[in-house]
């Protein structure tokens, strides 16, 4: 039996990737040794720079061009990738990276998926033919394994070409992240709001397979428990994760409003649709009904002073990950190379 090849198929050509996998680095020191970058192509020991030249020669690797000019700082632009520009919560992530980004020179473009796998997936691609520093990837998660392999292989496409991808969320994606723990906090936030509820407590949530609602969704139920109050899987409305989702969800809500003592959305923006849609049933919620949130949106708490909700702080996932772009304040090491965790923190307000 003939021994494997440890080089890429003539079917494709030799990225980055594989050179860095041969001679047993990381992509950016890779990257950094042949295309140049801010600590330069003499970083790191001789040795390695030898053995990554060596590699590249082995595979016979074009340094690409692009590349070397993203590496050199030549590109001064940044795209953020996010779900919706209508929502609350990435209205405020996009103003977090546009600060960011302006204080170190950089200009910001800003496309949305609208939660479409197949958009999604052509938006990084159609990125490979652009010139850019770096791609913020904020778009909504799921637990579909075909979507999410999808996803990772045109980010990876995007590095193999010189430009840098960071995740702003939770998921299985293997690029350096900034994050913070939604269970963890959905389960302090339930604690201290379900005690001493009258009534039942109804969730509302997005779809099952929407990573960040299923965290936050796991943890409340969990700190509910803790609370001594039970919240059946009966309880738990799945509708769009989305201001629109919230109003249709108010429908079905305006019907139980007598038993129930509290609604608790899994985002300021459902939230925001359960207050407007069971208005128009002549209902006043924050009353006996409470309606809970999730992202402490500045607008809606000025609003709505009662309004209890988890403070996530979005405005600093965008200075995270533009420093992660940019700073080069630390190195990929195996799959995931930084992870930043950032603190969501319960805020409960007393109803008036």
């Amino acid at each position: 039996m003939s021994k494997k090849s440890t080089a890429p198929t003539a079917a494709r050509s030799v990225t980055l990737s594989d050179v860095a996998r041969l001679a047993g680095v990381s992509l950016p020191t890779a990257s950094r040794v042949l295309n140049g970058g801010v600590r330069g192509s003499g970083s790191g020991s001789p040795e390695m720079r030898e053995r990554v030249r060596e590699a590249a020669e082995r595979l016979g690797y074009v340094v690409n061009a692009a590349a070397q000019a993203t590496a050199a700082g030549a590109s001064r632009a940044l795209t953020l990738i996010v779900s919706d520009l209508d929502d609350f919560g990435a209205v405020t992530m996009i103003s977090g990276v546009m600060h960011a980004a302006e204080a170190r020179g950089l200009s910001v473009s800003v496309r949305a998926t609208r939660d479409d796998a197949a958009r999604e997936v052509q938006i990084v691609s159609a990125l490979r033919g652009e010139r850019h520093r770096g791609v913020i990837f904020a778009a909504s998660r799921s637990s579909d394994f075909a979507r999410e392999s999808a996803m990772a292989r045109a980010l990876q496409a995007l590095e193999d070409v010189g430009t840098r991808v960071v995740v702003i969320g939770t998921s299985e994606l293997p690029f350096d992240a900034v994050v913070v723990d939604n269970r963890a906090a959905a389960e302090r936030f339930a604690r201290s709001l379900c005690s001493g509820v009258d009534g039942r407590i109804l969730i509302v949530a997005g779809p099952e397979d929407q990573v960040t609602s299923r965290d936050r969704v796991a943890g409340f139920r969990d700190g509910a428990a803790t609370a001594g109050v039970r919240i059946d899987e009966a309880d738990v409305m799945r509708v769009p994760f989305s201001r629109d989702g919230g109003f249709q969800a108010a429908a079905l809500i305006a019907e139980r409003v007598d038993e129930l003592g509290l609604v608790a959305a899994m985002s300021d923006a459902l939230a925001v649709g359960v207050i407007a849609g069971l208005r128009e049933h002549g209902i006043e919620p924050l009353g006996r009904l409470a309606v809970s949130g999730f992202d402490d949106v500045p607008m809606i708490s000025d609003l709505l002073p009662g309004f209890s909700t988890v403070r996530v702080p979005l405005e600093q996932f965008g200075e995270a990950a533009v420093a992660l772009l940019v700073d080069e304040t630390g190195e990929r090491d195996g799959s995931r190379a930084r992870l930043v965790e950032l603190e969501a923190v319960p805020v409960v307000r007393p109803r008036a």
